[in-house]
């Protein structure tokens, strides 16, 4: 087979490849030629005459009505147009006097593209990067044929409820009723389990109530993010599972809040940066002053990366030293965030805070947690910065959810992590498409791009008609 790098003239296809292809043998060819053109390859084949059974009386025959020629696409060379001239026989039953075609290795009947060129097109499919206009390309069908083939082959139905399920949204997919796709994952498989059009109360309670009771009640932890939806369905959905927000969204929700602190703090230098800037004389202070509210500026909004990250080159101070020309001093990533957080009270505050939050993650486990939160909750609540008090409230709300993140779920902290994953590769199926306008292909697309054991039909599992070109 020739890939995208052979040249034309090396794209040489014999009688022997293409039994191969078709795993048919030569006994079973009545005649076959080859004529490499210009646009491509031509195969024209006959098969040998054998007795078919009539499909209506079960009869067998070997009696032939005429001949018709069939031109099937065969399109996997990828970068030359291959297509099979097959010259059909269609028999006709001396018994119930119906006619019928020969049975073939080509393709199926009311197909026009061969079957090797269909399942070819189905395993790039599994690329979550690969639209139906790449394949299109490639196989030199139409996108409308490459997404009917999609449709035909490929039927992917809702997993069983796992044990410990994992909950998120993703912005993939826009319809009258929903801006958000709601994804479900079995967090010890990693598979998806399905795929639904919106995460809204009513779609999620529906959903559920169409899954037999017993088989939620085997699900032992429902993990999430801070979306009140979640919590409701959840407690009302599987009476035997206690609800979880894993740390990924609890950081995540600080994150938000501390850098809101930052941009107050930012605003506040640039603020004091372009009054002093507009005076037409300063004294030798406001000059030094205009420098410092500079540095401070430009570190807030350059470095800001810093107040989320746990990169451990921050914490050295023993890190190698670079020049920075803004900064005038030589200064590694230590150096950078103490600069930048050291110098205001509020920031500093918050980001100790921070490693507060940090150790409460690292220290806890099953037993301790609901003691360390209480505490940390009093930290925040002190803290007198209004984003840190709205914060230690957000603690105080979702208090026993997050305590039972530390609950064992098969000897491992259950973490929606793996979902955040899943999502990006949505994102990617859906930017790479430029969108999606039918919710049930966009929904069997993920299931069969990003779950690694998702197949399809060896046959079409739905009458699309024609492949047709």
């Amino acid at each position: 087979m020739c890939d995208n790098t052979t040249t034309m003239s090396s794209c040489i296809i014999s009688q022997n490849d293409f039994l191969v292809f078709f795993n048919i043998e030569d006994k079973d060819i009545e005649t076959f030629d080859i004529h490499h053109q210009k646009d491509g390859i031509y195969i024209d084949v006959t098969l040998k005459k054998k007795p078919h059974q009539c499909p209506v009386c079960l009869n067998m025959t070997d009696r032939v009505k005429d001949y018709s020629v069939k031109h099937i696409n065969h399109s996997i060379l990828t970068n030359k147009k291959c297509i099979i001239n097959y010259r059909a026989r269609r028999y006709r039953c001396p018994k119930c006097h119906k006619t019928f075609m020969e049975s073939n290795p080509f393709t199926v009947a009311g197909s026009r593209i061969s079957l090797a060129t269909v399942y070819n097109i189905l395993e790039d499919l599994r690329k979550p990067n690969m639209t139906f206009r790449d394949v299109a390309e490639r196989y030199h069908i139409s996108q409308t044929t490459a997404a009917r083939v999609f449709d035909s082959f490929v039927s992917i139905s809702r997993r069983p409820l796992p044990e410990y399920l994992l909950i998120d949204e993703v912005y993939a997919f826009k319809s009258a009723h929903s801006k958000y796709v709601c994804v479900l994952v079995d967090f010890e498989t990693q598979n998806i389990v399905d795929v639904l059009p919106s995460r809204r109360k009513q779609t999620l309670m529906d959903y559920f109530f169409s899954i037999p009771l017993e088989e939620r009640k085997n699900v032992k932890i429902v993990s999430f993010d801070m979306w009140e939806t979640y919590r409701i369905v959840s407690k009302i959905m599987f009476p035997n599972a206690i609800c979880a927000t894993d740390h990924f969204h609890v950081k995540q929700e600080f994150g938000r809040k501390i850098d809101r602190v930052r941009i107050d703090v930012m605003n506040k230098y640039y603020s004091r940066k372009k009054y002093l800037e507009k005076k037409k004389e300063k004294t030798k202070t406001e000059k030094l002053e205009l420098k410092e509210a500079s540095k401070h500026y430009y570190a807030l909004k350059k470095f800001n990366w810093m107040l989320f990250s746990n990169d451990n080159r921050i914490f050295d101070p023993n890190e190698k030293k670079i020049y920075n020309h803004t900064l005038e001093g030589y200064y590694n990533y230590y150096d950078i965030l103490e600069f930048m957080v050291r110098h205001d009270p509020v920031l500093d505050l918050a980001y100790d805070l921070k490693y507060e939050l940090d150790e409460f993650y690292s220290r806890s486990n099953e037993k301790n947690a609901l003691k360390n939160i209480e505490e940390l909750i009093i930290s925040f609540r002190n803290s007198q910065i209004k984003e840190m008090m709205d914060f230690g409230n957000t603690l105080v709300k979702w208090k026993y959810e997050i305590v039972n993140s530390f609950v064992p779920a098969n000897g491992r902290r259950i973490s929606n992590g793996l979902i955040e994953n899943r999502n990006k590769s949505i994102k990617l199926l859906k930017h790479s498409s430029n969108g999606y306008l039918n919710w049930h292909r966009f929904k069997t697309r993920i299931m069969y791009s990003l779950n690694k054991d998702s197949t399809y039909h060896l046959y079409p599992i739905k009458n699309k008609g024609d492949f047709t070109e």
